[in-house]
């Protein structure tokens, strides 16, 4: 009886187990395909193109990887399409679509993003524009491919360009902070009426080919290699004024430019919900590539309120600058936050104060002196790990970590021991926080800085700090042991690491921190008598090789460097420098030049000799870059900054510009790993 018991329960196992694997598999091919159809219409302006050919891709996962076909169709006498496909439901997977016109000269595109696709989607020249920029890391020819966050994150900011759904402008673009307020929706139009052009009239495919010829005399033959060509090399000098007089052949859309700009950049700002930023300093990406920022005062609109106090927050933005869910993020002791932000190896968030408050502030001067010493910590959820700040009590009590004694913080760093370093500009010291743990603090005081400003860590583990009033970097290896370099610095501002061990430095030219000698009031005065267009003549990038010296061709100018500020390196190795004049950003050849055109040698000037100007620019100090290869830059403060409230409230973003780099930084960049 026990026997034959047994043996049946185990026969009912069995048969239950069967049962919930049958179950099991069923719903693993329920939720793993579907079919989906996908309408649209193949356009010249508002006129259909009829006999195209749209071909439907599933992006490849992993960087040069083969996209997949999914499925082609020709449009009818309307332009219209219909395809239906069956596709897994990756939440990651990135749909994008090519339609060849009757001519082979003829390529338009766009990218429909991730699922849910829209249920009509428009195929026409600012598609296509729309694509070649913010694609401009992932697509080679016809194929597109990323990993993960990097190629969702572009085709998310790819709307904010365009609407996929009828192939008009995107309300980001069209909208204050963009739209009539910066020269990039003009630009814009203008790059779309480069390829009408060749869609009203083919006999002029030629003229545009030869010009968006890329640098390696690889003529393209289809209207999107053009795009991707002009959207890979902005900065040509010798082909921006043809493709200007090139996009005059068509006004289909409007409004245009009526003069050549400067280059080919496509930059656009972000605000968030328009009531938070005010001095951002510095940002930060974490793992899915949303951005956080420092902010140095609470929002006011009105630059004449002398009330403002540092801000007690620190702001999360998504990757296409909306306000991340939950966002702001108060606690753990921030106030009016400066250059100081940076991830840790447990993907933590440190933001270091600098306590900026206006003029007359309720916190007072002796209040505000015990603000400026600590930093606060933040989990990835954005929840406060720190101790809070009580500013209702007198004398204060400030919350977060201590830094040092009258510390005002500026650049932070991280590196891949755990460690949080930060600069304290008033103490003229550098602290390390050893694994993260405040209780393991290590001030490094006494070591020849004056005036220390930003930190970084490079290949080997050492620290590297830019020491401003005495025109020297200072290095700190993993033992704790010192050295002062010196050469070729003036006025050192940003530092950052490269992945061949190399270190670089924006020289300011005479930038003097609003810390030791000089307070925040003296420099809003010293920076509002200076003209909006002057450059310091010292204004350069320096680089120190892994051996500890400065490279033989320090220090490099040109590319627009006016006054330096923040720096950062892409996943070429190839620099991007903030100015804090001259609304402009700066791009200079890294130590790897193998990503560049032959005749590119390291430290010579990739932007034009008067870098990537922008309108929408104001005075700028942070800059970084995204894993969608994005280029980032904070308008900190106003052009003409005042005592009572200098901050200014946007993010600029310059789209596709550079090689994706993998984040959160840790140390020195990355570029994205190729396989999933």
């Amino acid at each position: 009886m026990f026997n034959n018991t047994k043996s049946s329960r185990n026969i009912l196992v069995i048969l239950l187990a069967t049962f919930l694997i049958s179950i099991g598999c069923n719903k693993e091919s329920d939720s793993s395909e579907e079919t989906i159809t996908l309408k649209g219409t193949v356009l010249h302006g508002q006129s259909p193109i009829e006999n195209s050919m749209v071909k439907i891709y599933l992006a490849g996962s992993s960087q040069w990887s083969d996209a997949v076909s999914l499925g082609e169709t020709q449009t009818s006498s309307g332009g219209e399409f219909e395809i239906s496909f069956s596709m897994t439901t990756d939440p990651e997977a990135v749909i994008y679509a090519t339609a060849s016109g009757a001519s082979a000269s003829i390529k338009l595109a766009s990218v429909f993003g991730t699922q849910p696709l829209p249920s009509n989607v428009v195929i026409n020249e600012r598609t296509t524009i729309a694509t070649a920029y913010a694609m401009a890391q992932f697509i080679d020819g016809d194929n597109i491919a990323g990993s993960y966050p990097g190629l969702q994150n572009a085709a998310a900011t790819l709307q904010n360009l365009v609407n996929i759904g009828d192939g008009g402008i995107a309300t980001v673009l069209n909208q204050f902070p963009n739209g009539a307020s910066t020269s990039t929706l003009s630009k814009f139009n203008s790059l779309a009426n480069i390829i009408a052009t060749c869609v009203e009239q083919p006999s002029k495919c030629s003229d545009l080919f030869a010009i968006s010829t890329s640098p390696n005399d690889e003529a393209p033959d289809n209207t999107l290699q053009a795009a991707i060509n002009i959207s890979h090399t902005p900065w040509r000098q010798e082909v921006i004024s043809p493709l200007f007089d090139f996009s005059m052949n068509s006004e289909l859309y409007e409004p245009m430019l009526n003069l050549a700009p400067d280059n080919w950049t496509l930059a656009i700002r972000y605000d968030g919900n328009g009531q938070q930023l005010d001095g951002p300093g510095n940002i930060a990406f974490d793992y899915d590539g949303n951005v956080w920022v420092t902010n140095n005062y609470t929002y006011s609109d009105d630059s004449s309120d002398p009330n403002v106090c540092g801000d007690t927050k620190v702001l999360r933005y998504t990757p296409t600058g909306e306000n991340y869910p939950g966002s702001p993020y108060e606690g753990g002791g921030v106030y009016g936050a400066g250059f100081g932000i940076t991830f840790d190896i447990r993907g933590d968030v440190w933001v270091g104060n600098f306590a900026f408050q206006g003029s007359q502030c309720p916190v007072s001067d002796d209040n505000q002196a015990l603000l400026w010493n600590n930093v606060a910590q933040f989990n990835s959820n954005g929840e406060a790990l720190s101790p809070d700040a009580d500013l209702s009590v007198n004398p204060v009590i400030p919350g977060g970590y201590l830094s040092d004694e009258d510390a005002k913080i500026q650049g932070m760093a991280s590196d891949h021991d755990g460690n949080i370093w930060m600069v304290n500009c008033e103490a003229e010291s550098v602290t390390k926080f050893t694994n993260g743990d405040p209780n393991q603090r290590t001030v490094y005081e006494e070591i020849g800085i004056e005036k220390p400003f930003d930190v970084t860590v490079d290949t080997y583990g050492n620290a590297w700090v830019t020491s401003n009033y005495n025109d020297k970097v200072c290095k700190i290896d993993p033992n704790g042991n010192i050295q002062l370099v010196e050469g070729s610095f003036h006025r050192p501002m940003g530092i950052a690491a490269d992945s061949q061990g190399n270190v670089w430095v924006a020289n300011s030219g005479g930038m003097d921190p609003p810390c030791g000698s000089s307070t925040v009031e003296d420099f809003v005065e010293f920076i509002a008598a200076i003209s909006s267009d002057y450059g310091f003549p010292g204004a350069s990038v320096s680089m120190i090789t892994p051996s500890g010296t400065v490279s033989a061709g320090s220090p490099y100018t040109g590319g627009g460097l006016y006054m330096p500020w923040g720096i950062a390196v892409d996943g070429n190795d190839n620099v991007f420098v903030a100015n804090f004049n001259g609304k402009r950003l700066s791009y200079i050849a890294g130590a790897n030049t193998s990503s560049l055109p032959p005749g590119f040698n390291t430290g010579d000037p990739i932007s034009p000799d008067g870098g990537y100007t922008f309108d929408g620019f104001e005075r700028v100090t942070g800059v970084q870059v995204d894993p969608s290869g994005n280029v980032w830059c904070c308008n900190n403060w106003e052009m003409i900054p005042v005592q009572t409230n200098p901050g200014s409230h946007q993010l600029v973003v310059f789209i596709g510009l550079a090689s994706p780099v993998e984040t959160p930084l840790i140390g020195y960049p990355r570029s994205p790993h190729t396989e999933d």
